[in-house]
């Protein structure tokens, strides 16, 4: 009964983050001008990859390792972690501004990249520490606060004072809302126990997460690239207001994602991952089972749901250039189911540490959306970069549950 009350009251505060995130995206492209959205669509995405990079995915590593662990030694583990990125922001930070000095952002915004770039990185590591640690309520809250409760606020301050209708106030809403949930997440991981510090730094632990890290982390930044090439090719295309139109229905067609993890990926990675280090397969497909159900049935009920609020979102924003590109959003969604389906199979995969098979996948699908948006972007125009990521999420998905099948049955026949 607990269990049922904690997973409710965690299904509650994600779906208001994304609620909150929805209400942002749809208000910014009522208040502000479609190349501001777009400029905003441009650096989050920004902020998004340089956190791949400078975070090398090491989380896949660490927190796999910490689940199941005696918690005596996970204050150990996480300094030991924040060692790692110390170096690595040191090394690669630089290589970030990359898109300034190429003039893809204005200059204007370098200090909102540094300091977003940093305080979400430290809000996104602990509150995966928390959910790893079986804190997914608290994990919860600091995920509200760092992506839905400042948007609210945002939102409210906008409609009541004309005056501050700029993007400069919602990415100030956005470093504060940041900040007060690392404050929180701090806190909790202090009070772990501190025995594990008295402990050197373990290298050979780094150096090991590190081999384990490089193929998830090659497969997340060709993943994360679709999601971020995807805003400078459609400004490319056509211009920043066009942007704007795509930043709002991709934000749209993302939400199903966002939701999909933390409604359901959230709830059954542990339980995959402790089954798969267990070796008791029947626990693991019972839950793949279970996962399978709840993935289809969440991703059909809310990509439904966009489909059907989309009418009613143009009819409110009384824009064209939204009106205009509505069918990018259709295509968006689309994509986005085939994506969602290919999640089933990758849990499995890395449940059993197949992360190399992830990375092939998901690189190969990479160049498959670069080589089609290339192909046919001057005579498709924007559509494209849609039917490109179809395209890529299909070959994706295929390679994943191929792979996976193989591997379940590779497991039966040695059992």
């Amino acid at each position: 009964m607990k269990d049922n009350l904690i997973r409710c009251v965690n299904i509650l505060l994600r779906g208001m983050t994304l609620i909150s995130k929805f209400v942002l995206i749809f208000f910014l492209a009522k208040f502000l001008q479609s190349s501001e959205v777009g400029l905003y669509g441009l650096l989050s995405a920004t902020i998004g990859y340089a956190l791949y990079v400078v975070g090398f995915e090491f989380y896949n590593f660490s927190t796999r390792e910490m689940i199941g662990e005696n918690p005596k030694l996970w204050l150990g583990m996480i300094r030991d972690q924040l060692v790692l990125y110390l170096i690595l922001y040191f090394v690669f930070l630089p290589f970030a501004l990359f898109v300034f000095f190429n003039g893809w952002l204005p200059w204007a915004y370098i200090f909102w990249f540094l300091v977003l770039a940093l305080l979400e990185h430290i809000a996104q590591e602990l509150n995966r520490i928390l959910v790893a640690t079986s804190e997914q309520l608290l994990a919860s809250c600091v995920l509200f606060l760092r992506s839905g409760a400042w948007c609210l606020v945002v939102v409210a301050v906008m409609w009541a004072d004309p005056a501050v209708r700029k993007l400069e106030f919602a990415l100030t809403g956005w470093v504060v809302g940041c900040f007060f949930a690392c404050l929180i997440a701090i806190r909790k991981i202090l009070s772990f126990d501190k025995v594990s510090l008295s402990h050197p730094i373990n290298w050979t632990w780094i150096r090991r997460g590190i081999r384990a890290a490089i193929p998830l982390l090659i497969a997340s930044l060709a993943m994360r690239g679709i999601f971020t090439i995807d805003r400078y090719w459609v400004e490319s295309i056509s211009s920043l207001s066009v942007l704007g139109a795509y930043v709002l229905f991709v934000g749209m067609a993302s939400a199903v994602l966002s939701f999909l993890d933390a409604g359901v990926i959230v709830f059954f990675y542990p339980k995959l991952v402790s089954s798969a280090k267990g070796d008791q397969i029947v626990f693991f497909k019972k839950h793949m089972w279970s996962l399978t159900i709840n993935v289809m049935g969440v991703t059909a009920f809310l990509v439904l749901a966009c489909f059907g609020v989309s009418s009613y979102v143009l009819r409110w924003l009384n824009n064209p250039v939204y009106a205009e590109n509505v069918f990018i959003l259709y295509w968006l969604l689309l994509a986005v189911a085939i994506y969602s389906l290919s999640m089933i199979p990758h849990l499995g995969l890395y449940a059993f540490g197949y992360d190399k098979t992830i990375s092939y996948s998901q690189l190969t699908g990479f160049f498959v959306f670069l080589a089609l948006v290339y192909s046919f972007g001057d005579s498709l125009g924007v559509v494209a970069v849609p039917i490109g990521m179809c395209a890529a999420f299909i070959l994706i998905f295929s390679w994943k549950l191929i792979a996976y099948w193989s591997m379940l049955m590779e497991r039966d026949v040695s059992t």
